[in-house]
């Protein structure tokens, strides 16, 4: 497994850049998780912002505070520090100071808050740059009900090739990363302005059956590129597309949103995209 890193590593350094970041990570627990976890959380937040100084993909506050609830606050910023890394590493890490306090809310309520401060080095794929090639992507919700349909609004400041990949983090034994768009001979050059997704079928949601949990977290992962590159059509895990990512030396732009699948009924139909 070390011979296997040391090759993956060797193969992103052949281009890409390394950049050490000293930078700060605060979390303010609600109690919506252990108070044991808050520190953990806080170190979490500091990677974030490492990967953030250096490759310049920023993860909004909006994004950062989406987490849900039922799937918990710990799982969530896992994954969002997970898909954050896209497009570099963190190969080192030094955690340079750690406090945790209390602090009295307005409403009197006292709550635990973690500083973590950390020295990382970055490493980033030496990627072409282009700040007008860019897109912005919204869906009709961001909490569905099972049953309910998916619908995204893609705009565009420039033609490129958009691949749309559905990313299920609670697969552990099956497939965790799955092509929506394009399908079958579906053109993925986009010349418009804005898109609309799904173009003829439905994006129906559902709920898995093997969960026992009442809700869970779903990605949608875009890819934006000048050029076309042969994605397949399923992943075993996340890591998988990442390795296809570094290999494309094409000019990429990436997004991610986030949603929820609440259960709602009690026999369910798996639907399939």
């Amino acid at each position: 497994m070390k011979i296997i890193y040391i090759i993956l590593i060797l193969f992103i350094n052949s281009f890409a850049y390394a950049e050490k970041v000293e930078v700060e990570g605060v979390y303010r627990n609600t109690g919506d998780i252990a108070p044991n976890e808050t520190c953990r959380l806080a170190k979490e937040r500091a990677k974030l912002k490492a990967l953030e100084k250096v490759t310049g993909q920023i993860i909004s506050s909006e994004e950062l505070e989406k987490c849900s609830e039922v799937d918990g606050k710990s799982n969530c910023e896992r994954n969002q520090f997970f898909l954050s890394a896209f497009n570099g590493e963190i190969s080192e890490i030094e955690e340079l100071d750690k406090k945790l306090d209390t602090e009295t809310l307005n409403s009197g309520e006292l709550i635990f808050v973690c500083k973590v401060k950390i020295k990382a080095k970055v490493v980033a794929i030496n990627q072409d740059r282009d700040p007008n090639f860019d897109f912005d992507v919204k869906l009709n919700n961001y909490n569905f009900r099972e049953g309910e349909k998916l619908e995204i609004n893609i705009d565009f400041n420039q033609n490129m090739y958009l691949t749309v990949f559905q990313i299920l983090p609670y697969e552990d034994n099956n497939y965790q990363v799955y092509k929506l768009f394009p399908l079958g001979q579906e053109s993925n050059y986009i010349e418009g302005k804005s898109l609309k997704l799904p173009k003829k079928n439905k994006y129906e949601i559902y709920f898995p059956e093997n969960i026992k949990k009442k809700s869970i977290d779903e990605y949608l992962f875009f890819i934006g590129s000048k050029d076309m590159i042969n994605w397949l059509d399923k992943y075993s895990k996340f890591e998988d597309l990442k390795k296809e990512f570094i290999k494309s030396k094409s000019l990429v732009k990436w997004k991610y949103k986030e949603y929820t699948i609440i259960k709602w009924k009690k026999f369910l139909k798996k639907y399939y995209l």
